[in-house]
């Protein structure tokens, strides 16, 4: 199982202006896909783990942050045991 790590918006990426519940998140060095809430009255998230590491659909929505979390790691560890080479990233 992978730890990942989430890391704002605003300290990962250079330049820009990016909301405070927006995530980059991270599996060591690699940037690895994106948990940014969408709409903050009805706390719905959205989360995606790059399409250019997995090739594939590899996003949703969620109802809360703890959620998308959880979402983001089942499916990036299932891409992890179906193709176990790691992508360029």
């Amino acid at each position: 199982m992978s730890t990942l790590l989430l890391r704002r918006a605003n300290i990962s990426r250079k330049g820009g202006t990016w909301q405070h519940d927006d995530f980059d998140v991270f599996d060591a060095d690699h940037d690895i896909g994106r948990i940014y809430r969408v709409n903050a009255s009805n706390e719905s998230w959205f989360w995606g783990v790059s399409f250019q590491l997995t090739g594939r659909k590899s996003y949703g929505n969620a109802d809360s942050l703890d959620e998308a979390k959880a979402l983001f790691k089942t499916e990036y560890d299932n891409w992890k045991r179906t193709d176990a080479r790691p992508r360029d990233i």
